[in-house]
């Protein structure tokens, strides 16, 4: 094995090009490869940072009739969890709510932040780095409230400020008393930032009241079916004794990731390592066929091997060591390149929502991953080339030591380069539909003037006994705003709305008067947006017939709807809309009747849904939303209001932030970041992919070509053309590149069928892309097959002759 890897390191120093070739070659497709799993494994696989977070399980519940759902369970069910269960050290729970930090000289913050049980940190085995842990005397009844904070609310809010701990602050507009702060990092359970003691309630003996998140840890040498096991058994007869609430109601016990991770997210990112996967595959392809036109020229060579005494064993021995040798320099090289590309990742995620856990860092499960597939790579490309190289006809390699290629070494070659173009359609066509889908959401709604609209978000705090719990109080603050921004100076239209353009709806069942479903117990759905009378000019919709709103229009008595065009063709295709009712059905309780008082041109508002329903607006009067949306419209740059914006606000209420202050078009690259992130990962992939492919054809139709340089020289010599010999060369090469076109074409429409299922990817236009890609193959795999061709054409016929 020692000859023979110092053989195998004389060989590559012996052939630099050709090594140099390969080891690019290889460490591109296993530097994505090794990139893609660190990014999956995250994702999917490795345990929360905390001390045993492998044995951290999440505790939620699922209806017979629904299996795919899931749901919280309430504080009655998290005590009889507890005391009743006997796989789980421990089993503890939270309740995510906003939190609105605010004090003397110091701008409100909005934070998500999480009330949880008493003994949560305890249970993580993880505990403040300046101050205290909650006790149990935090979570009884009565208690001074007290509240603990991230580390970067320390380090941002307050400085690092030492004298922290023992702080009274203002939490949602209540007083609480600092007692800790959490470890840098550490924003359990997803993107936590302040946490208080969940206390009880009167409404905590309501088995109904499902709002509480609870995560165990397993009982060392328990795993995760025997908890399942065990909770069910508890469920079980809770469904028995309490049947009103809990009838067909069972636990569910699952993985931190599969519970937070899984779905479409999960689906992505194995659609992501799938992808690479082919990548690997045409590498290996690529290099397998170099390989063997590499051993055509050592024939001799392996000839003398063999009549010297050498084995076949020996010889493919020899070979695939050299061949796990190429494959490893290159997988350590690309090693080096999956750093930056998990870097690279971890910036363009870092303002998306990432839970704090997910942390895209290597582990032994990538390195030991990329060990695998450094050496099965090395494996797979060279065991075909070696296996035909060792079968030798010494009489034949012996005569004159020239290197004949057989038709079937030829076949060969060629099925792997149309294996190639074949599986680079796949990813090209992957990545023209993502590319296509981020452009979409980019370009939806093109009269709307994006780049002049500032967008922002106020949360009313409307909880019982909060100032903003009435619709009276919401109503006049929402006033209040209006005036308030309209004097800024700089915004030329300002409209308040529960939803910004292109950002989602409400969806809502609906009963048009008049007209009787086709199915009682699926109602037709609306999409509803509820905003101040200023906003279709605002965002430059056009209204084609009737009115827009007045200001009593939406008071009790006089609710009112300006619908879409497609609302009203398809509620009422043969009419006219105008003074046509509708109202909301919810838990099959109706709503007042809406007067439809005027039709406005299209708008898409919701992209990440197949077939969204119609569109209709409806006057903030009607439904002063507390999650206040706030669209300013300026001259210039929007982005020069934000300061006078934030001072607006606080002289209306200093107790309340403002936050997810940005542009439109900055809104609209949040809301679809995963299109734009994942489009550029697939466009890498696929260009890599092309490349490699433009390569393996290039080297194949010119080894073919070399191979019949003395018919190419007989055929000049005869009076054949250089066109015609063009036209000779690039029959073969074009012949593979249309076969891989036909069955890439066929693999691309089931690859774009399946990646149809994932929310927000175009459901269209998949013929648009199949042309495109079918262009760029075309052109760039032509132009590898032309270069040899013409090459050859110009090879003059005693040359040609001469050199065999």
């Amino acid at each position: 094995m020692l000859r023979d890897l110092r053989f195998a390191f004389r060989m590559l120093a012996s052939r630099p090009w050709f090594s140099a070739t390969v080891i690019v070659t290889l460490a591109l497709s296993i530097g994505v490869n090794t990139t893609i799993f660190t990014l999956v494994n995250a994702v999917l696989f490795k345990p929360v940072p905390i001390p045993n977070g492998e044995r951290l399980v999440v505790v939620s519940e699922r209806q017979s009739s629904d299996p795919q759902g899931r749901l919280r369970i309430s504080v009655a069910e998290f005590r009889d969890y507890r005391a009743q269960n006997r796989t789980l050290e421990g089993l503890e729970v939270t309740d995510s709510t906003p939190g609105v930090i605010s004090e003397a000289g110091n701008p409100p913050e909005r934070y998500d932040m999480a009330l949880v049980s008493p003994g949560l940190f305890g249970m993580l085995q993880t505990y403040p780095v300046l101050g205290r842990p909650f006790g149990q005397a935090d979570g009884v009844k009565g208690a001074a409230p007290v509240v603990l904070i991230g580390h970067s609310v320390w380090q941002k809010r307050y400085n690092g400020a030492t004298d922290i701990v023992g702080r009274v602050v203002r939490v949602n507009g209540a007083p609480a008393t600092v007692v800790g702060v959490m470890p840098e990092g550490f924003r359990f359970p997803n993107t936590q930032d302040l946490w208080m003691p969940l206390v009880p309630t009167p409404g905590d003996d309501d088995r109904a009241s499902r709002h509480l998140m609870a995560f165990g840890l397993l009982s060392k040498g328990t795993d995760i079916s025997k908890a399942q096991v065990d909770l069910a058994r508890i469920s079980g007869a809770m469904s028995k004794e309490f049947p009103t609430t809990n009838k067909e109601v069972s636990a569910l016990v699952q993985t931190f990731q599969e519970r937070f991770n899984g779905g479409p997210v999960k689906f992505v990112f194995l659609l992501t390592q799938g992808a690479v996967a082919f990548v690997l595959l045409i590498a290996c392809a690529n290099v397998a066929n170099m390989m063997l036109s590499r051993a055509e020229s050592r024939s001799r060579e392996i000839a003398v091997r063999a009549a010297v005494g050498a084995s076949r064993l020996q010889i493919v021995r020899q070979l695939l060591t050299e061949s796990v040798v190429l494959s490893v320099i290159g997988g350590t090289l690309g090693l080096f390149l999956s750093q930056f590309g998990v870097h690279a990742f971890d910036l363009a995620t870092q303002d998306v929502g990432k839970p704090y856990w997910v942390q895209f860092t290597m582990d032994w499960h990538a390195f030991g991953y990329f060990a695998v597939i450094s050496i099965a790579t090395g494996l797979v490309f060279g065991i075909v080339p070696a296996l035909r190289a060792s079968r030798v006809d010494l009489n034949t390699a012996l005569k004159d030591g020239s290197a004949t290629g057989t038709r079937r070494g030829g076949r060969l070659s060629g099925a792997l380069v149309v294996f190639q173009f074949a599986l680079t359609l796949v990813l090209l066509s992957g990545a023209g539909l993502m590319i296509r889908s981020f452009i979409e959401a980019r370009l939806i709604n093109p009269f709307v003037p994006s780049e002049h609209l500032l967008t922002a978000r106020v949360s009313l705090p409307d909880g019982k006994g909060e100032r903003y719990e009435s619709v009276d109080a919401r109503r006049k603050m929402h006033d209040r705003v209006y005036e308030r921004l309209s004097a800024l100076p700089g915004v030329t239209g300002i409209a308040l709305t529960s939803d910004m353009p292109g950002l989602g709806s409400q969806n809502r069942d609906i009963e048009i008067e008049g007209q009787v479903p086709k199915d009682p117990k699926r109602l037709p759905q609306a999409a509803a947006v509820f905003a101040t009378p200023s906003y279709l000019p605002t965002i430059g919709l056009s209204l084609l017939m009737g009115r827009t709103f007045s200001s009593t229009d939406g008071l009790e008595g006089r609710e009112a709807s300006v619908v879409t065009r497609a609302f009203a063709a398809r509620f009422w295709p043969d009419t006219s809309p105008i003074g046509k009712r509708f109202r909301f059905i919810t838990d099959g309780k109706p709503a007042a009747w809406n007067t439809v008082i005027g039709v406005c041109g299209d708008l898409v508002q919701e992209t990440m849904t197949e077939n969204p329903p119609p569109l209709a607006y409806f006057s903030d009067r009607q439904e002063p939303w507390a999650w206040m949306g706030i669209l300013l419209r300026t001259g210039g740059d929007p982005a020069t209001v934000t300061s006078s914006l934030r001072v607006a606000l606080q002289d209306l209420d200093p107790n309340l932030p403002l936050f997810e202050v940005r542009t439109l078009p900055a809104a609209i690259d949040h809301e679809y970041w995963f299109l734009k992130v994942f489009g550029a990962l697939f466009l890498s992939f696929a260009l890599i992919a092309l490349l490699m492919a433009s390569v393996g054809v290039y080297a194949v139709v010119a080894q073919s070509t070399s191979r019949r340089t003395r018919e190419i020289g007989i055929r000049m010599a005869l009076g054949a053309s250089a066109g015609r010999v063009v036209r000779l060369v690039l029959a073969r090469g074009l012949l593979q590149l249309g076969i891989g076109l036909a069955a890439g074409l066929g693999c691309a429409i089931l690859a774009m069928r399946l990646m149809h299922s994932v929310p927000g990817l175009s459901q269209h236009g998949d013929s648009l892309v199949f042309v495109v890609v079918g262009v760029i193959l075309i052109a760039v795999g032509g132009f590898a097959c032309w270069l040899p061709a013409r090459r050859a054409a110009h090879v003059a016929p005693t040359e040609a002759l001469r050199s065999e």
